[in-house]
């Protein structure tokens, strides 16, 4: 098994995993290099989008951009090597004479202390758990922090979300104009009647699940040929699906050059083939 370990601007750190993909995500999220057993796998300090997005393919990793949050994450092109893994690290401590429980979730591993989930709903779980067994009362309300550093975004989770069974609901907050903001139901919620009040304008409502088709605004693709001076051999994102129907129309950018853009058919595109390095 491969040691993988991640040069930044913080130094040169031991990541405690085994598995590439949770490697890759923590270490784009400090910007740093990854290496394993000292060969480089990407360099987020001196490649380009583009350069790292083709040479994660080369190891069987599909980049692409979360359209919540409109950041880069990843995920295996096999898709049966994705898993839902959750870390979670908490604390207990004492501010203004309460006692406050901090619970921290995380996508990857921050150190062999954090417990590991494979959903939201045991996290959850284990929040109440927690709850349930700490020493002193606490003001559900104010001294219990439950928050998720996610594909996502920051997602916060309020009473509402955690003291039930079940896998918390995901709502977003929007306004014409505006980005829409996600988060957990209850938590929203809050933020929405106070927001509704004072401005109004808001609307509060499921978060959309991903849309129907092959390809979707996000995805990284090739085109099957040139056209209108754009290389097939560069790499493109999807930025906008313009119409739906067996042969949506779709806005594509170039990696190398988000100025560079055209629309396009779906049938003229792909998704990227390179060979997977073992």
């Amino acid at each position: 098994m491969p040691e993988f370990k991640m040069v930044s601007n913080e130094g040169i750190r031991k990541l405690h995993t085994k598995d590439l993909l949770t490697a890759v995500k923590m270490t784009c999220d400090y910007e740093g290099d990854l290496f394993a057993n000292d060969r480089r796998i990407i360099s987020c300090l001196n490649n380009s989008q583009a350069d790292n997005t083709r040479k994660l393919l080369e190891y069987g990793i599909t980049s692409y951009v979360n359209q919540r949050n409109h950041s880069w994450n990843y995920r295996y092109t096999d898709p049966t090597k994705n898993v839902e893994n959750y870390y979670v690290h908490h604390y207990h401590y004492s501010w203004g004479g309460d006692q406050k429980i901090d619970f921290t979730i995380k996508e990857y591993p921050e150190s062999d202390q954090d417990h590991m989930f494979t959903s939201l709903a045991d996290v959850m779980k284990f929040v109440r758990k927690t709850v349930a067994t700490s020493p002193f009362q606490h003001d559900m309300d104010t001294d219990i922090y439950v928050k998720l550093f996610g594909a996502d975004g920051l997602i916060h989770f309020a009473y509402g979300d955690w003291k039930s069974e079940g896998e918390p609901e995901i709502f977003a907050l929007g306004k014409e104009g505006h980005k829409p903001i996600y988060g957990a139901k209850h938590y929203m919620q809050k933020r929405y009647d106070k927001l509704q009040a004072k401005f109004g304008g808001y609307t509060f409502v499921p978060a959309d699940s991903e849309s129907p088709g092959v390809y979707k605004a996000g995805d990284v693709i090739v085109l099957k040929a040139d056209i209108d001076g754009l290389d097939h051999n560069e790499l493109y994102l999807i930025s906008k699906k313009e119409t739906t129907g067996e042969d949506p129309e779709l806005t594509i950018q170039s990696l190398k050059d988000y100025k560079v853009s055209a629309k396009v058919q779906s049938s003229m595109i792909t998704f990227p083939k390179i060979g997977v390095k073992n």
